[in-house]
């Protein structure tokens, strides 16, 4: 299968070329890292890690797709520095708002770079000059060549957190292939380990350590109140949070909002964009309805209008803080949910969509518990947040069962770290 899918990547490169240019163009922030892309690197920022670590001491390469796979990694960078103190960590990432977050908040990574083409000679090249002695995937984010390159050169693979959806089933031939590259599969839940044992992976090399993001999730760093004066949000002040959403969403959390801002004015609502080029567009759609708002990093404190955008990068964790009510965005829409562990470890009650496939069994075990509530449009949640307003007590025990099912899964960090730790010792020298 691999040399069908270089053949198939050879054939469309003209168009693929094409397609790049029109992207890069209409994306500005993805220009930046073009060269790295194609495993240039100037020479007086790139590191070789291999050349500047101690002899005895490994290299690790981590990738994370996009800004949630790298706070999930967050936990890992630091474990794997704590163990192997002297080692060398090169990071990587496909999106610039990945690379943005990388950057900040890991200062144990000693190169932070965009992940190369999946291309022979580009990933054949970047895998030689950094000569990695393990290679780490958070999630899913699969590059055959890649991990065929990797192979030949005896560097072992191990996916950490990931997860199988049950389309990817359909192309069992590919992702056998792909997926026997790995030394070990690090899965999230019984169900993913059950998909990759069907797709033809020996269960020898399959474990389940679960989810990382309850690691990350139940480390708290930074004080929130500060963002809530910088916010403008006074200590009595009611906030409903929209997280990480997705086109058409926001248009259904507006008539929520709109509904319940008729008998609660101190109600305040704030909406984080997955993708933060959209502030623009979303504060247009709440301008037109005639609702004043303020993006987060123009916030200058009171008086602090309705609607808050928050067009920062790396704060939604600390922003849910803050919130009285969470919905978790990319869940009325087809886009399979996004992280609903960050404001579940900070006690709070959780609303989500139909469309929770990324975090399916974690949904239902919060549903189950009581702690979050499903929901099919804008006006079936504003429906649902009149009444736990109606209930306190009711809002208390649902944040209250929230945080104790964070605080009950623990312990994946851990679980990765021996196995990366095995399968280093076991690394043919």
């Amino acid at each position: 299968m691999l040399p069908v899918y270089n053949v198939l990547v050879l054939l469309l490169s003209p168009f693929l070329i094409l397609y790049l240019l029109v992207f890069l163009y209409r994306r500005r922030d993805f220009r930046a890292g073009f060269w790295e892309r194609l495993g240039l690197f100037p020479p007086a920022t790139a590191v070789t890690a291999a050349a500047q670590r101690p002899a005895d001491e490994p290299c690790f390469w981590i990738h994370a797709v996009s800004v949630g796979e790298t706070m999930a990694a967050l936990p890992l960078v630091r474990g794997v520095k704590a163990r192997w103190p002297r080692c060398q960590i090169v990071f990587s990432t496909f999106t610039p708002a990945g690379r943005a977050i990388a950057q900040a908040k890991c200062p144990e990574v000693n190169q932070v770079l965009y992940f190369p083409l999946d291309v022979w000679p580009i990933v054949a090249a970047v895998a030689g000059r950094f000569r990695p002695d393990v290679f780490v995937l958070v999630e899913t984010d699969i590059w055959p060549t890649w991990l065929y390159v990797l192979a030949r050169k005896n560097v072992p693979a191990v996916m950490v957190n990931g997860r199988i959806s049950q389309r990817r089933l359909r192309l069992r031939p590919f992702y056998r292939e792909v997926l026997a590259r790995f030394s070990f599969l690090c899965m999230q839940t019984e169900i993913d380990a059950e998909r990759v044992v069907r797709v033809g992976i020996d269960r020898a090399h399959v474990m389940v350590t679960g989810n990382m993001k309850f690691a990350l999730a139940a480390s708290k760093q930074q004080d929130p109140q500060a963002l809530r004066a910088e916010l403008g949000l006074s200590d009595g002040a009611r906030l409903l949070i929209a997280g990480s959403t997705h086109p058409g969403e926001e248009v259904e959390v507006l008539r929520c909002y709109q509904q319940l801002r008729q008998h609660d004015k101190k109600l305040f609502l704030l909406v984080a964009p997955r993708h933060p080029e959209r502030v623009e567009e979303v504060e247009n759609l709440f301008r037109a309805q005639g609702l004043a708002c303020a993006r987060r990093s123009r916030a200058r404190g009171y008086p602090t209008p309705p609607v808050l955008l928050l067009d920062t990068l790396g704060e939604l964790s600390k922003a849910y803080a803050l919130g009285t009510f969470i919905f978790v965005g990319g869940s009325l829409v087809r886009r399979g949910g996004h992280n609903i562990l960050e404001p579940a470890s900070w006690g709070k009650p959780i609303f989500f969509g139909p469309y929770m496939d990324n975090y399916s069994n974690i949904a239902g075990s919060l549903e189950r518990e009581g702690a979050a509530i499903r929901v099919h449009n804008g006006r079936e949640l504003a429906e649902q947040i009149e009444r736990l307003s109606n209930n306190p007590a009711r809002l208390l025990e649902m944040g209250r069962k929230a945080a104790l099912f964070v605080a009950q899964n623990q312990g994946s960090l851990e679980k990765n770290l021996e196995v990366i730790e095995s399968v280093l010792r076991q690394r043919p020298k």
